[in-house]
């Protein structure tokens, strides 16, 4: 450790302040990497958000297929 400490201390302020912004750019991905919860409570949770079923996708497909047939009205 006192060797980086005085490789530091040899540096430039400018080369200094780039090495700890390196340094901090490091620690952020590392942080990054990092599982932050339980994944299976997660996928649990985003499932219960919404789900629509076979009928409300046919529903929208026949929607779908009708819509350029929609005409609007003259004023």
């Amino acid at each position: 450790m006192n060797d980086l400490i005085q490789t530091y201390n040899q540096l430039s302020d400018t080369q200094q302040k780039q090495l700890l912004a390196f340094a901090n750019l490091l620690l952020l991905k590392q942080k990054a990497k990092q599982p932050t919860g339980n994944l299976s409570s997660w996928k649990q949770k985003i499932g219960e958000v919404s789900t629509w079923s076979e009928e409300d996708i046919k529903a929208l497909e026949d929607n779908a297929k009708h819509l350029n047939q929609w005409k609007a009205q003259d004023w």
